[in-house]
């Protein structure tokens, strides 16, 4: 198995620097193109959703780690935030508006999420620990 880590400073811009770890995973672990987008896409909602909302803009740390193995790919995000299970979020309120008057955001985590092979949710000694999985062998073509 194939693994790396990253901590971020939630004050910080870090986009770039996740979509690079991410990425770089997905290349390793020979992802379709696909696949590698939606993963990306992903953790940048996790963590971009830990900053804004779990730090609320104060800053903090996000940590990641990464890995390959035979069958998959994944990455872990973890955050001292309050708990927040994002497989809790609703989005069904912000849907039943009219198109126009819909908020803007709060979808993000709906797609990406609803794109992995494997999402995972647990409250680790005070910490949020978020998995994200892609198999190897892509799923059927979409």
């Amino acid at each position: 198995m194939i693994g790396c880590r990253l901590r971020l400073d939630a004050g910080a811009q870090f986009a770039g620097k996740v979509a690079e770890f991410v990425l770089g995973l997905a290349r390793i672990g020979s992802l379709h193109t696909r696949q590698a987008y939606w993963l990306r896409l992903a953790a940048d909602e996790i963590t971009t959703n830990i900053a804004q909302h779990g730090y609320a803009g104060r800053g903090g740390v996000i940590d990641l780690e990464g890995g390959v193995d035979t069958k998959r790919v994944w990455v872990r995000v973890e955050d001292d935030g309050p708990p927040f299970d994002p497989r809790s979020y609703d989005p069904a309120p912000r849907l039943a508006a009219a198109p126009a008057l819909r908020e803007e955001g709060g979808y993000g985590l709906l797609l990406a999420l609803g794109r992995l092979d494997e999402f995972r949710y647990d409250r680790v000694d005070g910490r949020n620990r978020n998995i994200l999985v892609m198999w190897r062998t892509p799923r059927e073509a979409e």
